[in-house]
């Protein structure tokens, strides 16, 4: 009888997330020849959106978007990771985590993954052609707006669905830190300022989640390619000396005050599945790969991005990343979390596609504020009356 652990891994479909866990499971497979580990992918797309339920019988371990932990603790998706990793260990990992990346998987006092990745809304700015614009990097929204104004087609913005909510909450929570929010859920000004904005990029990006603006501003013709997006989740890929194309620079996102607080984080986590065979063995791979050391000496030069605070504050591994860490630091740590609870998820996407729609028939922010305030009003009662 034979006694090998097979695990599958279930990725998204970036070399941020495949290409460090293929380095990992060879690595895991070596210290471990009990072992044997697959690795398989989803769009982006089906991480933001698909729900856990759909993919839990895919694969031992998922990486999931932290919004989803609220679910996974009502559907039973997934296995709490404190009943598999010891405290000393989990400790570790939080005490180690970047911002808030690792406290994004705990619900109702349970771990529900590691976070290998981590991520935030960030600015991104490509250097070679910037100083034809301006000289310093937009520093407030109405710098952004001003530069959106003065030149077209200068700055852009995703508008995938999630992307396009998810820009207008962190604008509400920049606005927030800064005491320049209303009560409620969603700014008014910060949906005008989103808008506006909207109203001044190129239609196309509409067509645009952040891997593909990114593709297109370090690889596009020059005169066709934006030069600035203020607000997108960042990729150390694009920076790295050894980027392909235009090398670009990620910096902390504008601000209405002196620091960039309240950013929307991003970052992915990874959870064993509850109808793994093999959950014990999942969770030490999952906690293995979230540690320093492998932060430092397998995520990091395999093209990922790591969770870990001691990776992030390290000069040498900036310096791998071509600068990113130390020029969004000050955004992850200020990050904003997204709700978690069951009814999120399904909110984001609805809420995202009806954004998108009223973009497109340039309806007024005030009556976009209303209808996604509407839409969180009505999504929350029903959950409640469940």
């Amino acid at each position: 009888m034979s006694s090998t652990v097979d695990l599958t891994v279930l990725c998204w479909d970036h070399p941020r997330c495949t290409a460090p866990v293929t380095a990992a499971v060879r690595e895991w497979e070596r210290l471990n020849p009990g072992v044997r580990m697959r690795v398989t992918a989803r769009p982006l797309a089906s991480f933001n959106d698909q729900p856990l339920t759909e993919i839990a019988g895919s694969a031992d371990l998922l990486f999931i978007d932290h919004p989803m932990v609220g679910e996974a603790a009502h559907s039973g998706a997934l296995l709490p990771l404190d009943d598999l990793v010891g405290e000393d260990v989990l400790g570790a990992l939080a005490a180690d985590s970047v911002g808030a990346s690792h406290a994004t998987y705990t619900w109702d006092g349970r771990q529900w993954a590691t976070a290998v990745d981590a991520a935030c809304h960030v600015a991104v700015v490509d250097g070679t052609r910037a100083g034809a614009l301006f000289q310093e990097v937009p520093r407030s929204w109405d710098d952004v707006l001003e530069l959106a104004r003065r030149a077209p087609g200068s700055v852009a913005i995703p508008l995938y669905p999630s992307d396009a909510v998810l820009s207008v909450l962190s604008i509400t929570g920049n606005l927030r830190a800064h005491g320049e929010a209303a009560d409620g859920f969603w700014s008014l000004e910060a949906v005008r300022i989103f808008c506006e904005l909207v109203r001044r990029v190129d239609p196309r990006c509409f067509d645009l989640n952040p891997p593909r603006l990114l593709d297109l501003m370090s690889a596009g013709p020059a005169a066709d390619a934006p030069v600035y997006a203020p607000l997108l989740f960042g990729y150390t890929n694009y920076q790295r000396p050894t980027a392909p194309g235009r090398r670009l620079s990620f910096v902390d996102v504008p601000s209405v005050g002196a620091d960039p607080a309240g950013a929307v984080l991003g970052g992915a986590g990874l959870a064993v599945s509850v109808r793994s065979a093999h959950p014990v063995e999942a969770a030490r791979f999952a906690a293995w790969l979230t540690g320093v050391d492998a932060q430092r000496g397998i995520v990091l030069p395999n093209e990922g991005q790591p969770g870990s605070r001691a990776v992030w504050h390290d000069e040498a591994a900036d310096a791998v990343v071509g600068g990113f860490f130390s020029g969004t630091r000050a955004t992850i740590e200020s990050s904003h979390v997204r709700p978690r609870d069951p009814w999120w998820p399904g909110y984001q996407d609805a809420a995202g596609i009806a954004l998108v729609d009223l973009l497109r028939t340039a309806a007024p922010p005030a009556a976009i504020h209303d209808h996604l305030t509407r839409m969180l009003d009505g999504k929350r009662s029903k959950e409640i009356s469940q």
